[in-house]
């Protein structure tokens, strides 16, 4: 028969676990007594002088990077007013440049289009660069204009010319290459870049430099210091034709077909009507090849970059004033090893 087993449980006892009812501060009472223990990231006077030049460079940050970013929104609208006014200046029709313009005048007078008239120098050419152009070496050509007017020569900027050409016997179209007698051309008034303080004085004498050095090549070549760049134009300009400049070489009267004896006075009246009404327009290769300066094209090179700057500045400007504010957050909650520390230092004597 089934049998109870309370009996058999009845024998065993059971084990039971005690815990301690009193609580206690999770410390050694008998720690060894260590002054590097106790004094760690503990702030010190070294520690404290470190934190307070941290902060006050924070705390400056901000302050220095916003004043900066203003300063650039200051540049940003006067960069503009230049450019907007430049622009304006290169819709005017061009005119004579006055008879008393002098340099201090020029700024006022940037990008705009005058007439001088007047003849090259070619004796006292210099050059800027090198320069590349499509993968070609070349120049920037200077030459010293002589006004009819008297008014004084000026240094004129043709344009960029090949460095196989450089030698004015060299170029061919030698009526835009190296034209002679009075002449009527039209410039652009410029305001040259100031020399950096990276850059090399010029060697004296020397017809190549290396930047743009107003100063220097006005006192070298005997000019004024007042500086133009020719207009970019492609095309001929018969009026400045001379007998000598013709590249094809001219017949003999004794060897023209007797066609053209019988019909020479008509042939010519047809030739210098052909000239006279000339309207080619050459392309830049054939200019290169020829070794005519590739004038400037008419446009503000101003670079206005203060847009960038600005933006720049003012984020600069806001992450230092959050990392700041996190900072002085942070360290307004205490250690709470610090407390640790003190806490053990108090019972410890």
């Amino acid at each position: 028969m089934f049998k109870p087993r309370f009996k058999l449980l009845s024998g065993l006892r059971f084990k039971s676990r005690s815990y301690a009812t009193v609580k206690t501060h999770n410390i050694d009472w008998d720690p060894m007594k260590s002054t590097k223990q106790l004094t760690y990231n503990v702030t010190t006077d070294s520690s404290k002088t470190s934190r307070g030049i941290v902060l006050t460079l924070l705390c400056l940050t901000p302050i220095v990077t916003f004043g900066l970013g203003c300063w650039q929104l200051k540049r940003l609208k006067w960069k503009n007013q230049l450019i907007a006014s430049c622009e304006d200046r290169l819709t005017y029709p061009a005119v004579p440049l006055p008879t008393n313009v002098k340099p201090e005048d020029i700024p006022n007078l940037e990008y705009r289009k005058v007439l001088i008239t007047g003849h090259f120098d070619y004796s006292r050419e210099i050059f800027l660069g090198p320069r590349l152009k499509d993968d070609q070496k070349g120049y920037i050509l200077l030459c010293p204009f002589v006004q009819s007017n008297g008014s004084g020569d000026i240094l004129i900027d043709r344009g960029w010319i090949l460095d196989k050409k450089i030698v004015p016997e060299s170029r061919n179209l030698q009526h835009l290459s190296c034209p002679s007698g009075e002449i009527t051309i039209e410039v652009l008034l410029r305001v040259p870049p100031t020399k950096g303080m990276f850059h090399f004085d010029h060697e004296e004498n020397s017809r190549l430099f290396h930047y743009m050095d107003l100063k220097a090549m006005s006192e070298q070549v005997g000019t004024q210091e007042i500086y133009a760049q020719v207009i970019e134009d492609f095309r001929d300009r018969p009026d400045w034709r001379r007998d000598d400049d013709d590249d094809t070489t001219p017949q003999n009267d004794d060897v023209k077909p007797w066609w053209k004896k019988l019909w020479g006075k008509k042939d010519e009246d047809t030739k210098q009507k052909a000239v006279i009404d000339d309207t080619q327009e050459f392309n830049p290769l054939q200019f290169i090849n020829a070794g005519v300066p590739l004038g400037k094209y008419p446009k503000i090179d101003y670079k206005n970059n203060h847009m960038n700057y600005l933006v720049t500045w003012f984020g600069l400007s806001f992450a230092s004033a959050i990392l700041l504010f996190m900072t002085l957050k942070k360290g307004s909650g205490g250690s709470a090893q610090a407390e640790k520390l003190k806490h053990a230092s108090k019972y410890l004597g």
